[in-house]
């Protein structure tokens, strides 16, 4: 079973007949060497025997689980994440990815016994190698810190691809757990007095008192758990420089936050294509469900949900019809928006009325003619806040995917996987950055600080075979500076 879940289950199958092996050799008696037999092998065809019974992809061709393990190992996967501040993807991910990703989301008193329970394993098995060997119970702690090492050496020696945090390395926290007991019964063995026993107890239920306090005060999203070792004090730091939530979970907070702010009404929200949406959707009450429908155009929608996930970082928040925003460790991990403002208070729309009427006082950037596949828009600059604005536009109007893309001055100022490319892609959906008020439609996107020759704008759209188009516009910012 383990192996139909994360291939690297085949440790586990390997060990158990290699320790029985290990009892076979040392084995005094026939009585014992048939025992070490008979369960070695036992277990051998439970295993092949569970392993193909959960696996009907196998009944066909049993000699495709050698495939499926190469694919598995060698999983060609391009999905990019977001590490230390650089977009990482396999083959090119660092061999400390794995390390800094375990020490930076493992509660730091866990950390620190599983490092304390591993010294002491090895600390008895040097000093009783014989044991380690034997059927005892520091065999099975050895066993421990191989399971816990192995797999992220095999990793690094295989290059193995891994994306998303560690989240297909989790059995690991089975082991690491199991030797942070082994450490704090290190450290109540050396405590000596029983005053010092009880506050190494008393220590230990306040590491595990503060861990719990982490998860509920994080809940629903406990899964975005970081220790002090990364700065989570900073605004808006962690999620630039880790990816934070990769699941979606936090689509339904979003959804949940419009039923209870509009309790009659039926919610049209952007996002007919978002798997995430569709499936948080899918798991709200079924009254609360036939209230929601998901616009099958963006921008179409009453209201927009945006959120972290990756590979959009670093992810810039809207400011513009902005509901509500849910915030872990300062980071902006999810906004709920008002696409239509005619759904929102008098407030939040004037913010974005003024948003419009500052940017349409100035020179546009760029002015855009009307055309059969967008309605006119000017592009106005103002530090490194780029707004697009028009001043007639219906919902229909609204561009599906808005272009954008950013070319550098100095190509060494690209994450280190947009280098070889020599531009950063910014495109947005309308409805993520944009609101629609008055006739009128307008989007905000935050450029990135790094010194900027050339801003390439225009649309993404699927013609009428469903294959993606683009209509592009090159500003050279060089030439717009020296006019």
């Amino acid at each position: 079973v383990l192996v139909d879940l994360r291939v690297m289950g085949v440790a586990l199958f390997a060990a158990v007949p290699g320790l029985r092996a290990l009892d076979l050799l040392q084995a005094r008696d026939r009585a014992g060497r048939r025992s070490a037999l008979v369960t070695a092998a036992a277990f051998v065809l439970a295993a092949a025997g569970t392993r193909y019974a959960v696996a009907p992809w196998l009944w066909s061709d049993p000699s495709a689980i050698v495939d499926a393990f190469e694919n598995l190992i060698w999983y060609d996967n391009v999905v990019s994440t977001l590490f230390q501040g650089e977009v990482v993807r396999w083959p090119s991910i660092p061999p400390h990815y794995l390390p800094t990703w375990m020490a930076v989301t493992t509660p730091p008193a866990t950390l620190l016994l599983t490092l304390a329970g591993a010294a002491a394993v090895l600390r008895r098995g040097a000093a009783r190698p014989r044991d380690v060997l034997c059927n005892t119970g520091l065999r099975f702690e050895w066993l421990l810190l191989a399971c816990l090492t192995l797999p992220p050496a095999g990793v690094v020696a295989l290059q193995t691809n891994i994306y998303d945090g560690w989240r297909q390395m989790y059995f690991l926290y089975a082991p690491l757990c199991l030797l942070a007991v082994c450490g704090l019964r290190g450290l109540l063995a050396a405590a000596g007095r029983p005053w010092a026993r009880r506050g190494t107890w008393v220590l230990a239920a306040a590491a595990l008192a503060g861990m719990a306090a982490d998860i509920v005060r994080l809940h629903p999203h406990q899964a975005a758990y970081f220790n002090f070792l990364v700065d989570r004090s900073t605004p808006e730091r962690l999620r630039m420089r880790y990816e934070m939530l990769y699941w979606g979970a936090e689509h339904r907070e979003g959804l949940e936050y419009l039923l209870a702010r509009y309790p009659d009404a039926t919610l049209y929200v952007d996002g007919a294509d978002n798997w995430s949406l569709w499936n948080n959707r899918a798991i709200l009450p079924a009254a609360a469900r036939d209230r929601i429908v998901l616009a099958s155009e963006a921008g179409r929608g009453g209201f927009s949900i945006s959120t972290a996930r990756r590979p959009r970082a670093p992810f810039s928040p809207p400011s513009l019809g902005v509901l509500y925003t849910r915030r872990i460790y300062g980071s902006t991990v999810l906004t709920v928006k008002a696409v239509d403002l005619s759904l929102v208070d008098e407030a939040t729309a004037e913010h974005a009325r003024a948003a419009y009427r500052a940017a349409a006082a100035g020179e546009p950037l760029f002015r855009s003619p009307a055309s059969d596949l967008h309605p006119a828009f000017d592009l106005h600059l103002d530090g490194r806040t780029l707004t697009w604005v028009s001043a007639s536009c219906r919902p229909e109007d609204t561009l599906q995917t808005f272009l954008l893309e950013v070319v550098p001055v100095d190509p060494d100022d690209l994450p280190a996987i947009r280098r070889e490319r020599g531009w950063l892609g910014r495109s947005f959906q309308f409805g993520q950055f944009g609101v629609r008020f008055d006739g009128r439609c307008l989007a905000r996107r935050i450029l990135p600080d790094f010194p900027i020759r050339a801003l390439r704008v225009g649309r993404w759209w699927r013609d009428e075979a469903g294959e993606w188009r683009r209509e592009a516009t090159t500003i050279d910012l060089a030439a717009v500076r020296r006019r």
